[in-house]
């Protein structure tokens, strides 16, 4: 259903995407965690904050501007192949409100 071969492959990848944009006229950082948007505040003078809930806030312009040699991937890792199934139907399946707690409780 959701390609077992590739994540026992370990090629099926999670993309962290940034929390934070902290910018000025001048500059443009994207932020993972709450430590590195203080440091970016530290570093740009005058800042504007923008706080990211998910892909959809970002444009495909600003997607393009953190997709790179700096992408942040996190490897999707099943600890036995019963677990696969499972584990890819609560990343892709239609579990909203089970996801959006598990988001929620590790986003910090």
């Amino acid at each position: 259903n959701y390609f077992e071969e590739l994540v026992v492959a370990q090629r099926v990848y999670i993309l962290e995407t940034p929390l934070f944009r902290v910018r000025n006229k001048n500059v443009t950082r994207y932020c993972y965690t709450a430590k590195e948007r203080d440091h970016a505040l530290t570093e740009i003078s005058s800042p504007e904050v923008t706080r990211f809930k998910g892909l959809g806030e970002i444009s495909p312009k600003e997607f393009g501007q953190f997709i790179g040699d700096d992408i942040r991937l996190v490897a999707v890792n099943v600890k036995s192949i019963k677990g696969i199934q499972e584990t890819l139907e609560f990343y892709m399946g239609k579990n909203t409100p089970e996801r959006r707690e598990f988001i929620m409780e590790n986003l910090i």
